[in-house]
């Protein structure tokens, strides 16, 4: 019985499905939690510790009626908040100075830090979803913020969760890189669903949805989002969180989809941890950059769990070996998430 190798929905890439190496979930789940642990006295993420990070681009504070959200200024430190999103001091990006020209050679940009609780060991997988709801509005403050600056091309937000993932800290976190050009990745997806477009009139998204909801790769759904763990899938049970309606960016939620989208985190990731004994994964969401390019693309959040290693092969021809097929992987996550 031959391997399947699988093309990507929209980018030139090549995924062998390896049947013959395929590994149960039992064969990769971690065998005990690697994320750093900090104390909360150490912890500078931690509610009293505020003066251990640069001052908050954003908080999020309880108001009577509604959210409140401020700014550190002036020295001040806001305390009792909800979520704070504060400058990263390991930044791959810098803003720039006044006066300053904007050349090709200046990582021209913003790297952010959102927190995403005051509780040192809450993470998406146990959050209250009034608690994601927060993370999530977030997430939409500083993207429209950023966004309107006139050198920032685009807005990354993406997760790092345990060491091998990247992530330094426990502290449940995000991060937000703003950046002076449209990655690689990003401008191929964008230039692949632009062609679609023209030769049929409707977005490769809105199709891939259709198609994925009733497929042997769906893995969970509520009334505003679809999960499903993609055809060419990379990473073992790497799954996609897509609307079903059609919307290029985070901008477009609205208070009910919003809370839809929480749900979806929340359940989806935790049937990644219950199945997986809380493995360590990235996330990132892909976006609309401009108005140009709304009518063609369809926002997505990808996850990644980090169970594999990518070796000589996959690093020198960009041809990856994925040993969970994505209808294994699915099945597996819809019966956990169902049995939770």
């Amino acid at each position: 019985m031959l391997n399947d190798i699988r093309k990507d929905y929209l980018l030139n890439r090549w995924v062998v499905m390896a049947t013959h190496r395929k590994r149960r979930p039992v064969d990769l789940a971690r065998k005990e939690t690697d994320i750093q642990k900090f104390s909360r006295s150490s912890c500078p993420f931690c509610p009293g510790n505020e003066r251990k990070t640069p001052p908050a681009s954003l908080v999020y504070l309880k108001g009577r009626k509604s959210t409140v959200r401020k700014k550190d200024t002036n020295g001040i430190r806001h305390k009792n908040w909800l979520i704070r999103c504060v400058p990263n001091l390991y930044s791959a990006f810098s803003h720039p100075k006044i006066g300053e020209s904007f050349s090709s050679g200046k990582a021209v940009g913003h790297h952010e830090v959102l927190i995403e609780s005051p509780n040192h060991n809450e993470q998406p997988a146990n959050a209250k979803i009034s608690q994601l709801v927060y993370v999530i509005n977030g997430y939409i403050d500083r993207l429209e913020d950023l966004s309107s600056k006139p050198y920032v091309k685009y807005v990354s937000i993406f997760r790092n969760y345990g060491l091998d993932a990247g992530a330094s800290l426990s502290h449940a976190h995000s991060q937000i890189i703003a950046t002076p050009m449209i990655p690689t990745i990003l401008s191929d997806e964008l230039s692949a669903s632009s062609e679609y477009y023209k030769a049929n009139e409707k977005c490769i998204f809105c199709d891939i949805v259709e198609r994925e909801k009733n497929s042997p790769r769906f893995i969970w759904g509520n009334k505003s989002f679809i999960a499903f763990a993609p055809w060419a899938g990379v990473h073992p049970f790497e799954y996609w969180i897509t609307p079903k309606e059609h919307q290029p960016t985070l901008s477009e939620l609205r208070s009910q989809t919003t809370r839809d989208l929480a749900i979806a985190l929340k359940t989806c990731l935790n049937g990644l941890r219950s199945l997986l004994n809380d493995p360590p994964y990235n996330y990132g969401f892909h976006l609309s950059p401009n108005e140009e390019t709304d009518k063609h693309y369809h926002w997505h959040l990808e996850v990644y769990p980090k169970l594999t290693i990518w070796a000589g092969f996959e690093k020198s021809t960009g041809i990856y070996i994925n040993v969970v097929p994505p209808e294994d992987a699915a099945r597996s996550m819809k019966r956990i998430i169902e049995r939770n």
